[in-house]
């Protein structure tokens, strides 16, 4: 690399805090912890954030030399804990948000990250996720369909045509303009999940970019059941009915969904598995029926939001 760009991104890292939000993560930091400290450029600060761990999540954070926020479990809320991030790195022109099972790859993936920032406009780039080891096919054609090898950036004028796919972004593996996420009041709190997608619409409503950047990877994935995915898509639909501006978005169709269904399909048929198709109906059908309801949460009394929901503790929050 020339030595000017070189410096241009050891500038971006050294104004860079990191911000790792986790709850008995022990497991996690074994693979976690050597990505951190595989970086050729030191960020500003790496701060994690726990939920009263009763592991050895703490001890092992304390003991590779980085800073911990403790908070109770009754105060986690998805917005709320990385807005307390983001005071608590007031003098980090960017922030890096990772989820304690995102494992970045490589010791440039810092650098990758935050080399969209080059252009003024963009405020928010994240990176790509790969399947972990071990992945079952649903878990690596959904990382396949949603994270691609290709970039791509988008602004307001893309929700005509690409819907909620143009402010589609995960705080597993994201970074943000601190100064642009200031201007739309930090991340939107009172929603069950989302807060990254809340949050893009409103920077892209106020001028900024967005960009999804491959050549930054993390390994995350989750191989969810069906119940699991209709819960999902039952905080997914909640979030869409709730957030006045991802329901916008919403609005422009984008057929997404069915593009996903069609795709993992002829998948399935390509490898001559016809019999897999069975379960991914089953589980469209979780995901349609969980999104369904989520949008009609306001209906449901509290004690069936709370067991639809993958995210329980965000009813009983005030």
């Amino acid at each position: 690399m020339h030595s000017d760009a070189q410096q241009a991104v050891a500038s971006l890292v050294e104004r860079t805090s990191i911000v790792i939000l986790t709850l008995n993560a022990a497991e996690h930091l074994r693979a976690l912890l050597p990505a951190l400290a595989a970086l050729e450029h030191a960020p500003q600060r790496v701060l994690f954030v726990d939920s009263a761990s009763t592991d050895e999540t703490v001890s092992l954070v304390l003991g590779a030399g980085y800073n911990v926020q403790s908070i109770q479990r009754r105060e986690f809320g998805h917005g709320k804990t990385r807005n307390l991030a983001a005071q608590l790195c007031a003098d980090s022109d960017y922030l890096v948000y990772l989820t304690q099972d995102a494992c970045p790859q490589g010791s440039d993936w810092l650098a990758q990250l935050l080399q969209p920032f080059a252009d003024p406009q963009v405020a928010l780039a994240y990176g790509r996720q790969l399947p972990r080891a071990g992945a079952t096919e649903a878990e690596r054609f959904a990382r396949e369909f949603n994270y691609p090898a290709r970039a791509e950036r988008t602004t307001l004028a893309d929700i005509a045509h690409a819907g909620i796919k143009a402010v589609f972004c995960s705080n597993s593996f994201a970074a943000y303009r601190r100064e642009a996420l200031e201007k739309v009041g930090g991340f939107p709190e009172r929603l069950p999940l989302g807060e990254d997608m809340a949050v893009a619409a409103r920077l892209l409503k106020g001028g900024y970019a967005r960009v999804y950047q491959p050549a930054a990877r993390a390994i995350h994935s989750h191989d969810y059941s069906i119940v699991q995915e209709l819960k999902r898509y039952f905080d997914i639909g909640t979030l869409i009915a709730m957030d006045s501006e991802l329901s916008q978005a919403r609005l422009a169709a984008s057929g997404e969904g069915m593009r996903f269904v069609k795709s993992e399909i002829a998948a399935a048929l390509q490898r001559k598995q016809p019999l897999a198709v069975v379960p991914i109906l089953l589980r469209t059908a979780g995901k349609y029926f969980g999104y369904s309801l989520g949008e009609r949460y306001r209906l449901l009394p509290l004690g069936w939001r709370r067991r639809l929901s993958m995210h329980s503790f965000f009813w009983d929050q005030p």
